[in-house]
């Protein structure tokens, strides 16, 4: 699959239409998304070290669990990389910006983190079906589409997530 500009645009107009995502560092009242399909929201504050491990552990089997096979993720550092991202294999990515320093001379991808440790950092199925999604500053994961909610629900209490809120 070729990663283009043109993939780029059309997931972040995802993001802004779809998701109606409102950055902001506050912790506010206002949400950052507005997510019209079943999600969860979940505190990550609580998290420890051995359970932020965990989550890089086992997030990329539950995200690999949801797609059918040869599909990839867009894994996203919010308006700094944009990745195609396989979770069955983590030397499968794809960037748009190799020359960047966090690129190897290959173009492989600095991979960002599950946990968000400054910045927002997405990982949104190529259709839009599903994603996780985390929020640096509300500390939050927001996680939307049935099939990662139950990999997730069978994970959330080992990772520390706390459920802040469900919509089904």
């Amino acid at each position: 699959m070729d990663l283009s500009k043109e993939n780029e645009k059309y997931i972040y107009d995802f993001i802004d239409k779809e998701l109606r995502f409102m950055p902001s560092v506050n912790r506010g009242f206002f949400l950052p998304f507005s997510i019209n399909r079943p999600f969860a929201v979940y505190d990550i504050s609580q998290m420890t070290d051995s359970q932020i491990d965990l989550l890089h552990e086992s997030a990329p089997s539950a995200l690999a669990n949801c797609l059918p096979p040869g599909h990839l993720l867009y894994a996203i550092d919010w308006f700094h990389s944009f990745i195609l991202y396989d979770p069955r294999n983590s030397e499968n990515i794809q960037s748009n910006e190799p020359d960047v320093p966090q690129y190897n001379s290959n173009g492989i991808a600095y991979f960002h983190t599950f946990y968000p440790n400054g910045d927002y950092y997405f990982f949104i199925e190529k259709y839009g079906a599903f994603g996780y999604l985390s929020h640096p500053w509300r500390e939050e994961v927001w996680i939307y589409g049935e099939a990662l909610l139950k990999e997730f629900s069978k994970i959330e209490k080992q990772l520390g997530f706390i459920k802040k809120s469900i919509v089904q």
